[in-house]
């Protein structure tokens, strides 16, 4: 092996390293909301942690790559999704019950989780992205692999869903003409 390949691999260790250690709780809260699940979504980031490594070799930008790890948890993410069927019951149960709990704040917070996590897989992911890691809307159509237009009709919709869902019974839903109002 050359001294250049044994310098690149160890800057390839160095930067993915990095990463680890300033990403990897925030992929794994990333995870945890997508997936509900709080020890899946460690295996989901190490996966992802590996199959970047693994496949460094194929990075354009390796500098960026957070967001490669970050784009690798939510695809990862939803390939769980699709293949969970039997096991939600199992990871569920992970999950505190809201009897157990007297906190009104933590109350709330679990009532905007639980209606979070009913929005369809599109959406949840845009939702957590953008409100969750707090990214740009452009960030969050990176990760997705999608426009910043569908992004922002995704926003939009669950925006429009979560008001609906969450919204007491005495105060009005929203109309179609607020649906279609800008922000």
């Amino acid at each position: 092996m050359s001294e250049a390949a044994t310098g690149a691999g160890a800057d390839r260790e160095d930067l993915l390293e990095g990463v680890f250690a300033e990403h990897y709780g925030g992929f794994c809260r990333l995870a945890t909301l997508l997936l509900g699940d709080g020890a899946g979504a460690e295996e989901v980031v190490q996966e992802a942690f590996l199959r970047t490594f693994s496949s460094w070799w194929r990075l354009r930008q390796p500098e960026r790559a957070q967001w490669y790890v970050r784009a690798a948890v939510v695809n990862l993410c939803r390939s769980r999704l699709r293949r969970r069927g039997t096991e939600e019951a199992g990871n569920r149960a992970s999950w505190p019950d809201q009897a157990d709990r007297s906190d009104h704040a933590v109350e709330d917070a679990l009532v905007v989780l639980d209606a979070v996590r009913t929005l369809p897989t599109r959406q949840r992911e845009a939702v957590v992205l953008r409100y969750y890691e707090d990214l740009t809307e452009r960030d969050v159509a990176t990760v997705l692999g999608c426009s910043v237009g569908t992004v922002k009709s995704q926003l939009a919709r669950a925006r429009a869903s979560l008001a609906r869902s969450l919204a007491p019974d005495h105060e009005a839903r929203p109309t179609e003409e607020d649906l279609d109002a800008p922000d």
